[in-house]
C-alpha cells in the first residue's frame, strides 16, 4: 500500500513541475521586446490648445511609435520641440495629433500678432523708455498692468514742451489699465537702444484712455500678476508726507494744505 502511495505522490511531482517549466517559459516568451524594430520619438499635447493658446513646456509629453505608424502621420524623424517664451498655437490642435515644430509660431515670426490676438480686440503699439518698463522677466504672451504718471500743473506727456518734470507738487500716479497682454516687444535685447516699441492687446474703449495718458503723463507697466490694481494710487505727499504742496491765502494769514 505504501509503494502506491509513493508512486502517485512521484507522478503528481513531476506533473506539478513539468506545469511550472512550461509556465515559466511562456512568461519568459511574452517578456521578450523586438528591438530590431526601427521607431521614432514623437510629441502629443496633454491637453488640446486653441489658435493663439501659449504653449508650455509642461503640456508636451514625449514618447516613441513605430517608424511606419509615425510615417503615416508625417514624421519621418525623431521630434523634439524648441519652446521660447510667448510661442503660441499657429492652429487648433487636438491632443491625439502628433506636433511638430510647424504647428506653432514665435515672437517675431511673421504672422504672430494676427495668431495671438484675441477676436474683437486690436493690437495698440507705442514707445516705452527703457527706463519706464519697470516689470522684469516681461516678455510676449505675459500680461501687465500700465500705469499713468501726471502733474496738475504740467503737462509731462509726449505732447508737453520738456520730457523734465518741472514741478513735483501735484504729481500723482494712478492705475490705467489692467491685465493686459503682450503681442510684441522690439528691441528687447538691444542694450543701445533708449525706446523700446511695445505692442499690446487692447479692447477698442481702452484705446483712447492710451492715447489721452500719452500725452499728458508718463505711462509705466508692471508684470500683472492678476491682483487688484486698488492702493497702487500714489501722490507726492505719500513720497514726502510733510511736504507743503498748496498756499491758500486767507485774509492776511497764510495757511499750507
Amino acid at each position: 500500500m505504501s509503494q502506491r502511495v509513493f508512486f502517485v505522490i512521484a507522478v503528481l511531482t513531476i506533473i506539478i513541475g513539468l506545469l511550472g517549466l512550461t509556465g515559466m517559459f511562456r512568461f519568459n516568451q511574452t517578456a521578450v521586446v523586438d528591438t530590431s524594430i526601427p521607431t521614432f520619438q514623437v510629441a502629443q499635447l496633454e491637453a488640446s490648445l486653441e489658435k493663439g493658446d501659449l504653449l508650455k513646456r509642461t503640456n508636451v509629453r514625449y514618447f516613441r511609435v513605430r517608424e511606419q505608424e509615425a510615417m503615416t502621420k508625417g514624421i519621418a524623424q525623431d521630434t523634439s520641440l524648441e519652446i521660447v517664451p510667448g510661442m503660441i498655437a499657429a492652429k487648433d490642435i487636438s491632443n491625439s495629433t502628433f506636433i511638430t515644430q510647424s504647428d506653432f509660431i514665435s515672437p517675431g515670426d511673421k504672422g504672430y500678432i494676427e495668431a495671438a490676438i484675441e477676436p474683437g480686440m486690436t493690437p495698440y503699439s507705442f514707445g516705452l523708455t527703457s527706463r519706464d518698463f519697470l516689470g522684469s522677466g516681461i516678455s510676449v504672451g505675459d500680461h501687465i498692468d500700465v500705469l499713468v504718471l501726471t502733474s496738475d500743473e504740467q503737462n509731462i506727456g509726449e505732447s508737453g514742451r520738456s520730457n523734465a518734470i518741472q514741478s513735483f507738487r501735484t504729481l500723482s500716479v494712478s492705475p490705467l489699465l489692467q491685465n493686459v497682454k503682450i503681442l510684441a516687444i522690439e528691441g528687447e535685447n538691444d542694450s543701445k537702444t533708449e525706446d523700446l516699441p511695445i505692442t499690446i492687446e487692447l479692447a477698442r474703449e481702452q484705446i483712447g484712455k492710451m492715447v489721452i495718458a500719452r500725452r499728458i503723463g508718463v505711462i509705466e507697466v508692471i508684470k500683472s500678476l492678476n491682483q487688484t490694481t486698488l492702493g497702487m494710487n500714489a501722490d507726492t505727499h505719500d513720497v514726502l508726507p510733510n511736504f507743503k504742496s498748496v498756499i491758500e491765502i486767507r485774509g492776511q494769514d497764510k495757511a499750507f494744505n
